[in-house]
């Protein structure tokens, strides 16, 4: 009896299922799921700092972390189990402190192979449910706080460029530098130069070298419609130290523009997290998970 062919639907249900089972264990092994986060009121302001005292204020909750089998490029299993989550409020502000493991912190992305660590909160509406879950929907899109290690390297130390990965490159000849003996971006690039870099002169978010913070304020409405929104006004900082990331992510209470959700003292809202880790090859969809949790404000 000769083999029959697979259709492409059976292809494509086979790979659902193995998805499936794949993330039914990491599932079952995080009792923690659907817990709920309390951000806590405290006076103004709210810290960037994740080592700031006050955060010892704020509870933590311990929430498990899945693969990601729902976009392309997959990830089957987490990275890590689980991360830890707190929050402040100061009534204007939300700030969050997430931590996790990471043996090895990956901050540069400069060579075609390396790829940076990061985590983002991803805040719903009280009523969201799975569909939601999904990066949102036109009805109800949901907004997304994304802290990147690349960001976070070039305010600390510079913006990285080719130097930073190729101690030895030579700079050639180039007509709009004649004269420029190895140019700096972005001071060292005249506005004329800009035009042959065509994402920095096109204005994309992602090739920017001069950075205001790591931490990018997004909106979506359904998987593969991230998009950065107009006013970029989170903050953050993260830190590495002893194996482990400490990161906060702040944006106002108050909605500056339209699609991002408003939050309010005595509510209650949907929140996820996510975390990409660089050494494992993690970028865009491909990240750990988690499921949604509910997250309340104090009054």
């Amino acid at each position: 009896m000769g083999e029959r062919k697979l259709t492409r639907r059976e292809v494509l249900m086979g790979l659902v299922g193995l998805g499936t089972i794949a993330l039914s264990e990491p599932v079952q092994a995080q009792p923690a799921q659907q817990a709920a986060l309390l951000s806590v009121r405290i006076p103004s302001p709210v810290p960037v700092d994740p080592e700031a005292e006050v955060w010892r204020r704020a509870r933590t909750v311990e929430i498990g972390l899945l693969g990601q089998a729902m976009v392309h490029p997959f990830k089957m299993r987490p990275s890590v189990p689980s991360v830890q989550a707190r929050s402040l409020h100061d009534g204007e502000r939300i700030a969050f402190l997430v931590e996790w493991r990471d043996p090895r912190p990956d901050r540069r992305t400069v060579k075609t192979r390396e790829f940076k660590d990061g985590c983002a909160v991803m805040l719903l509406p009280g009523e969201a449910g799975s569909t939601e879950w999904m990066m949102g929907t036109p009805k109800m899109p949901v907004t997304v706080l994304h802290w990147r290690a690349d960001w976070q390297l070039d305010l600390d130390q510079g913006f990285q460029d080719l130097e930073a990965a190729f101690p030895n490159v030579a700079f050639d000849f180039y007509p709009p530098l004649v004269g420029v003996d190895r140019p700096k971006l972005p001071e060292g690039y005249p506005a004329e130069a800009r035009r042959w870099l065509p994402g920095w002169y096109a204005g994309n978010p992602l090739s920017q070298p001069g950075k205001r913070s790591p931490v990018e304020k997004l909106v979506a409405q359904g998987a593969g419609t991230l998009e950065q929104l107009p006013t970029q006004n989170a903050t953050g900082r993260g830190v590495w130290r002893d194996g482990r990331w400490r990161v906060v992510l702040s944006k106002p209470l108050r909605a500056t523009d339209a699609r991002e959700l408003t939050l309010a003292p005595g509510g209650t809202y949907a929140v996820a997290f996510a975390v990409w880790q660089g050494a494992t090859g993690d970028r865009g969809a491909r990240k750990s998970i988690t499921l949604l949790n509910r997250l309340r404000l104090a009054p």
